[in-house]
C-alpha cells in the first residue's frame, strides 16, 4: 500500500488529488441535490459515505497541513505541523475514528482588542481540525441547499463584493421599487452566543457526525463544561455560525425576509 512506502515525500505528491476532489464534489452533489428535494433520509446516508471516504480523509489533512493559513498553530498538544508520515498515520486515524472522534481540549490565545479589552482565540488540535474539516465536507452541501440566495457571510464561494454588487443593483436610481433601505445589524460576540441546543437541532448530519460536533461544541480547558459558544479557531465554525443565524429567521416572503422576534413580527430587506 502506498502509506507504507519507504519515500513519504513523494507518496504524499503521487496521491490522485483531482481524482480526490472529482469523487468529493460528486457526493457532496448527491449530497445537495437530495436535501433540495427533501429526501433527509439519503442525505444522511450519502454524508457518511462522505466522512468514510478515502478522497475526504486526504483532502481534509491536505487542507489543514499544507493549505490554510495556520497551518502551523499548535493546538494543545503543542503540534505544530505535521510530516508526511504524520498525514498518513492521520489518514488511518480518521478512517478508524471518524464516526466516534473525541474532541480534544482547546489552547487558548488571548488577542488584545481595540479597547483594550481582550477576547480568547481558541484553538484545535491539528487532528481535530482534520476532522472538522471532513466533517465540513459533509455539511456544508446540506445546509448550503436551505441557506437563502443572498446570504453572503460565511459561506465557501461567496464574499463582501457579491454583497457590494447586490446593493449597488438595487439602490441605483434604475432599480425598481420606492422605497429603499439598508439595514445594519452588528451580533454582539457573535461566536461566544451560539445556542447549542438550536445547532443540535437543526443539523443536517448522521448520528456520528452530530457526536462529533456536540464533543467540538462541548470541548474546552475550562471544567464548566460551558453551554454556549463555539471555537472560533475551529474550521466548521463559520458554517455553524452560518446555520445558526438561518435558524432565527422566519421564512421568505415576497422577496423579504421575515424576521420573528418573541414581542412582534417585523419585515423588511436584509444582505
Amino acid at each position: 500500500m502506498i502509506r507504507h512506502s519507504g519515500n513519504a515525500s513523494e507518496s504524499w505528491k503521487n496521491l490522485s488529488w483531482k481524482k480526490f476532489r472529482r469523487d468529493l464534489f460528486r457526493l457532496q452533489r448527491r449530497v445537495f441535490k437530495a436535501v433540495q428535494a427533501g429526501n433527509k433520509r439519503k442525505a444522511r446516508f450519502l454524508q457518511k459515505l462522505i466522512l468514510k471516504s478515502k478522497s475526504g480523509r486526504f483532502l481534509a489533512i491536505r487542507q489543514i497541513s499544507q493549505l490554510n493559513a495556520g497551518k502551523k498553530t499548535a493546538g494543545i498538544d503543542g503540534v505544530k505541523s505535521l510530516d508526511f508520515n504524520g498525514r498518513f498515520e492521520l489518514e488511518i486515524i480518521l478512517k478508524e475514528s471518524s464516526g466516534n472522534w473525541h474532541h480534544q481540549e482547546l489552547r487558548e490565545i488571548p488577542i488584545p482588542k481595540k479597547d483594550g479589552t481582550t477576547r480568547m482565540l481558541k484553538i484545535p488540535t491539528i487532528a481535530d481540525r482534520c476532522w472538522q474539516c471532513l466533517a465540513k465536507y459533509a455539511l456544508e452541501p446540506a445546509h448550503e441547499a436551505t441557506f437563502h440566495a443572498r446570504s453572503y457571510g460565511f459561506r465557501t464561494g461567496r464574499a463582501a463584493h457579491d454583497a457590494q454588487q447586490f446593493l449597488f443593483s438595487n439602490l441605483s436610481s434604475k432599480a425598481k421599487g420606492i422605497s429603499k433601505r439598508v439595514i445594519e445589524l452588528d451580533i454582539e460576540k457573535c461566536f461566544d452566543r451560539i445556542n447549542h441546543s438550536t445547532i443540535m437541532e437543526n443539523l443536517i448530519a448522521p448520528k456520528g457526525i452530530k457526536l462529533g460536533i456536540f464533543r467540538c461544541l462541548k470541548a474546552g480547558i475550562n471544567p464548566e463544561f460551558p453551554e454556549q459558544g463555539t471555537p472560533q479557531g475551529g474550521v466548521v465554525s463559520p458554517l455553524l455560525i452560518c446555520q445558526d443565524q438561518g435558524s432565527h429567521f422566519g421564512s421568505l416572503v415576497n422577496g423579504h425576509i421575515r424576521y420573528l422576534t418573541r414581542k412582534r413580527r417585523t419585515t423588511t430587506n436584509q444582505v
